[in-house]
């Protein structure tokens, strides 16, 4: 009778394998239109990329079969804490196993790859640890002199009668192999350390874009194997639900809402029936959310099933859209994931039992994620576990919410991106309230397929009256006062942290009980604001642009400094959200110098031009209307020829040419490898004052007292204690961060 030979403290290798196997048969049949996709463009067989696949899960863990890995599993089922000096890394004995039987496979049913290339063993080699051509990860067994593991013959002979048996089940025949007695780094070196001939393969790839993405999805379906196979848990792999099951819950959230609901309407009914790409324009108040969803159920249907991944230019916007969708699909068929989704859900943890894997969140595995563009952006980096980010985006409908957000450099890694998962059969929808001509060229060149569809019927309606005042803001103060003593709700937006902060405490003394929202605000004071805010009992809000793409709130007056055509759209689609009120009113300011720095570096005229057109423009323009203010500011404009642009463009590709195409970026470039430019970066720190409060604190409840400063403030206000960066300024929890000294140079940058 064989001994028992343990994958995990509590589970057999037997049990382990025997599950990733379970699993993998659940993720081929969720992913078999994708490997078929897949296929066609890369130009290998679905049925032979399902041996190799089935090959890596039968074998990722043959390297557990040592008499290394065996001790350190008995001390730690003894309760005991093993010496990691003793362990010997067992992806390096699978690889060593995987090479030969890889190879053993291309000569039983051919090369997976259009040039022969051990791909199976490199996907086992990296299915825990980053693979680079330093080997870091695998450092201390690469050493020379260190001494190679014992194989246990009786425990490695049984494992591949397993493996032998699984591909029987599948009507496979597992190729003969000889598993290797000698020392196992030596195939590590000679593939991938210097000189090794994976060099040489490379080179002879006339397009790296089919070795990486045959290579994301035979290691995305093996991360999804063996994850699930140690978790115990089954795949949840795509959305069961159909469009009349949404229809249905939206009519529900309409009543709990006291919204009227009489159907679709034409813009969404028009969404809902596009199969493929589709680029979205309407303003805000026409549903688009809805009708997104309602587009992306049809197009997965359509698909044969895949994932729904919802991305947001801001973390407050994705927490928004997570909780509808969740009101929609249901908890634990919706993922959030950005820098600080950990911490919502431990606040949420606090009231009831949630059980999340958050790494599930992170690569997109949930059925529907709501994410930041930047968690798809950085798979292109090669950066963390991108390969099951890669293949999940590959085989997924991706919604992108206000596609007009984003800076030159931010757009043109998106356009990249598009580009490449809709090779793929990843199918996209794009979506804006207002989109000038410029971006929009971009996008229909990018999906030249893509259905365009606009809300038209409320091309002739007009929600808000608009208005100049040649003015800077600070001179609205008395309006401002009076709009609050007639009961109107008022929403005051400055352009810069330090204009806001002087109009919070203005109003403050004039006892409005105004709140006061941006970005320096700790997280923990910026989630409780939130909440204020959208219980509509705010009076009166005094923000940054932070409102424009955040939260669903609804005022009756705006206040703002004048700003870039759609960014004051964006704006007024506060202001008499359903489009219900009379005399709802948008009054625009002069803009500061700050502004000017904020919006126009490179001095275009740009806010000049802005304001000129609004003073010009009808004092209650229609929709139609606003459309031609925001495309009579930007005529002309080529974004194309931006050099932040063409600059992003060359990095995506870049980034991945750097890795030859498959290897991990466990340490980004700082400066170019960033999913966001910005002139003056910001450094998370901790306010001095919670030094004391946040030293008994975890790492993780110590991100609830971060707050972003700018990196050069930092450096001069900063102490550093045990990795904690804790930075002197003032700091208040209802007007937030300020400088210790603020000359005007510090005021405009904040």
């Amino acid at each position: 009778m064989i001994r028992k030979y343990w994958a995990k403290p509590d589970q057999t290798y037997d049990d382990h394998v025997t599950a990733a196997y379970r699993a993998w048969k659940a993720t081929v049949a969720g992913k078999k239109q994708l490997i078929h996709r897949t296929g066609r463009t890369c130009g290998f067989d679905p049925d032979r990329f399902l041996q190799s696949s089935l090959l890596t899960v039968v074998l990722h863990d043959l390297g557990k079969n040592t008499l290394q890995f065996q001790r350190m599993m008995q001390i730690v089922k003894q309760g005991r804490r093993p010496n990691p000096q003793d362990n010997y890394r067992h992806e390096i004995v699978s690889y060593a196993c995987a090479l030969n039987a890889g190879l053993a496979l291309q000569k039983q049913e051919g090369s997976l790859l259009p040039i022969p290339f051990p791909i199976e063993a490199f996907t086992i080699l990296g299915h825990h640890k980053a693979i680079n051509p330093e080997m870091a990860a695998f450092s201390r067994e690469l050493t020379p002199g260190v001494v190679p593991p014992t194989i246990c013959d009786e425990g490695m002979s049984h494992a591949i009668g397993l493996a032998s048996e699984i591909f029987t089940e599948e009507g496979y025949t597992l190729p003969e192999f000889q598993y290797p007695t000698g020392d196992p780094k030596k195939s590590v070196a000679d593939l991938i350390g210097p000189g090794g001939y994976f060099y040489k393969f490379y080179e002879k790839f006339s397009d790296p874009d089919i070795l990486r993405s045959t290579y994301a999805l035979l290691k995305g379906i093996l991360h999804y194997s063996d994850w699930h196979g140690s978790a115990g848990v089954s795949i949840n792999y795509a959305l069961h639900d159909r469009v009349p099951d949404l229809m249905g819950r939206i009519e529900t959230r309409c009543a709990v809402k006291h919204i009227r609901f009489s159907g679709l309407r034409p813009f969404q009914a028009a969404c809902a029936s596009v199969r493929g790409h589709c680029i979205a324009i309407a303003p805000t108040g026409s549903g688009k959310t809805e009708a997104s969803l309602l587009w992306a159920l049809r197009n997965l249907e359509d698909m044969g099933g895949g994932k729904l991944i919802y991305l947001l230019p801001t973390m407050v916007t994705a927490n928004s859209i997570f909780h509808r969708l969740q009101e929609f699909f249901g908890e634990g068929n919706v993922g959030l994931t950005h820098s600080t989704a950990s911490l919502l859900f431990a606040n949420e943890e606090e009231d009831r039992a949630v059980v999340r894997h958050a790494l599930f969140d992170k690569t997109f595995m949930t059925p529907a994620t709501v994410a930041t563009v930047d968690q798809l952006l950085f798979a292109g980096f090669n950066t963390g576990k991108w390969p099951v980010v890669e293949s999940n985006a590959m085989n997924s409908v991706i919604i992108i919410d206000e596609i007009h957000a984003y800076d030159p450099w931010t757009l043109g890694l998106l356009i990249e991106a598009i580009r490449h998962f809709s090779k793929y059969g990843a199918r996209f929808m794009l979506m804006s309230a207002t989109l000038p001509r410029y971006i929009l060229d971009l996008l229909t060149a990018a999906l030249p397929n893509a259905s365009e569809i606009r809300d038209d019927s409320l091309l002739d309606s007009a929600r808000n009256s608009f208005f100049t005042v040649d003015t800077p803001i600070k001179k609205a103060v008395d309006n401002v006062i009076d709009a609050v003593d007639k009961g109107a709700k008022t929403l005051v937006v400055a352009n810069s942290v330090g204009a806001c902060q002087d109009l919070y405490e203005t109003f403050r003394d004039c006892e409005l009980e105004p709140i006061c929202y941006h970005s320096k605000f700790t997280l923990r004071d910026r989630a409780r604001k939130e909440k204020v805010i959208e219980s509509a009992a705010t009076r009166l809000l005094v923000a940054t642009q932070v409102v424009e793409v955040s939260l669903d709130i609804d005022f009756d007056l705006m206040f703002t400094e004048c700003a870039p055509p759609d960014a004051i759209v964006q704006r007024a689609g506060r202001v008499n959200r359903r489009r219900e009120k009379e005399n709802t009113c948008i009054s625009i300011y002069q803009p500061s110098r700050v502004s000017e720095k904020i919006y126009d570096p490179d001095q275009t005229g740009l806010l000049a031009k802005s304001f000129e057109v609004f003073r010009d423009g009808p004092s209650r323009p229609t929709e139609a209307d606003l459309i031609s203010l925001v495309e009579s500011v930007y005529a002309g404009r080529n974004i194309a020829q931006d050099s932040r642009f063409q600059e992003a463009a060359v990095q995506y590709s870049q980034s991945q040419n750097q890795r030859m195409a498959i290897f991990d970026n466990p340490q980004r470039d700082p400066h170019f490898e960033v999913t966001r430019k910005v002139d003056y970066p910001n450094v998370s720190v901790i306010p001095q004052m919670f030094r004391d409060e946040v030293r008994a604190c975890t790492p993780r409840e110590r991100r609830w007292y971060e707050v972003k400063m700018p990196a050069w403030y930092v450096k001069k206000h900063s102490v550093v204690e045990n990795d904690v960066i804790y930075c002197e300024m003032k700091y208040d929890p209802e007007i937030g961060a300020q400088f210790m000294d603020t000359p005007e140079l510090a005021y405009m940058v904040i």
